[in-house]
């Protein structure tokens, strides 16, 4: 991947919570902001059920409760595995709704939302939520903000365009596994000539690339500050889709070009750094990467552009999401 033209005999109750940190973003104002309150309702409703997984541990010597939360991707990445793994009335779960099952004496209970779930609570239980759902909002926009401000890691966002169509992908960068080349990567974001720079190559089944701040061609690579830096840190492998890696041509030339994967590519391990991965909109990234292409080049144009308002460095107070 060159930069030139290029390169998770007691009765266990399981509410497994996967909610995505925030929704993908469709091509106009108002399709943004009914996604975004979408997502903070599906975080809202993760916070009711982990409130009931309290209750029922704290109240209830013989349940035992697990309690997860992702990312939108990572939650879809997990979820095709449980699905796999216990197939049958998994496979009616959904990426947009909290995967809920409870185990006991050796049966495997699938809840097929949130509703059934709570009203099995009542019959079994006798436990019943009236809290105001406002409270659950706030509960959820709350921990959200703290796991961004406690995981010591960089968050951003990138606009896929093409033609009318405008698509987010969110990103969260390894600063603590490669401080420099993430620190570079939000100054890019800033670049003069960030916005509007092409996908300039697309290798099918195994990643997409941009980054040729310079006329898009795939043949140029430079630091945010100037210059090629060093690579950094080979601590993450490429182990998965949605990783954020930066191009090199040779030791040490690393510049403004990157890649994001689209499957496992375990023969870039030691070769390229991994910087990142994307947290939310690999469905743009799956569908760029399926894209018709010439000679490796997309055959439409796809140009991306930063989204400031979602860029927040690492140790930065996370800004309070809106109510409603």
């Amino acid at each position: 991947m060159e930069a030139r033209s290029v390169g998770d005999a007691a009765r266990r109750l399981f509410d497994r919570r996967r909610f995505p940190a925030e929704p993908q973003v469709e091509d106009n104002e108002d399709a943004q902001a009914k996604d975004k309150k979408c997502g903070r309702a599906k975080q809202a409703r993760a916070a009711k059920l982990s409130a009931a997984t309290d209750y029922l541990t704290s109240e209830k010597e013989a349940v035992q409760a697990t309690v997860e939360g992702f990312h939108e991707t990572q939650y879809e990445q997990h979820l095709r595995h449980i699905v796999a793994e216990y197939g049958g009335s998994f496979t009616q779960s959904k990426p947009g709704t909290p995967l809920i099952f409870a185990e006991a004496d050796d049966k495997v209970m699938y809840f097929a939302n949130e509703k059934v779930f709570m009203e099995w609570l009542l019959v079994n239980y006798k436990y019943e939520d009236n809290t105001n759902f406002a409270l659950y909002k706030r509960m959820a926009n709350k921990a959200l903000k703290t796991a961004k401000e406690q995981s010591g890691r960089s968050y951003c966002a990138l606009n896929f365009v093409e033609g009318d169509s405008k698509e987010m992908v969110q990103l969260e960068l390894f600063d603590q596994e490669a401080p420099e080349l993430a620190q570079n990567f939000l100054k890019l974001l800033s670049h003069a000539k960030f916005d509007g720079h092409p996908v300039h190559r697309v290798k099918a089944g195994s990643w997409i690339q941009a980054g040729d701040l310079v006329d898009g061609s795939g043949k140029h690579s430079e630091a945010a500050a100037g210059g090629a830096l060093r690579h950094e840190s080979f601590t993450v492998p490429h182990d998965r889709p949605g990783l954020v890696g930066m191009c090199c041509h040779g030791k040490d030339t690393i510049g403004s070009q990157f890649y994001i994967t689209l499957r496992e590519l375990p023969f870039l391990d030691g070769k390229f750094c991994v910087i990142g991965r994307v947290i939310s909109g690999m469905r743009t990234i799956i569908r760029v990467g399926k894209m018709a292409t010439k000679n490796e080049r997309p055959a439409e144009d796809v140009k991306i552009f930063a989204e400031p308002s979602m860029t927040l460095p690492a140790g930065t107070p996370a800004p309070e999401s809106p109510r409603g």
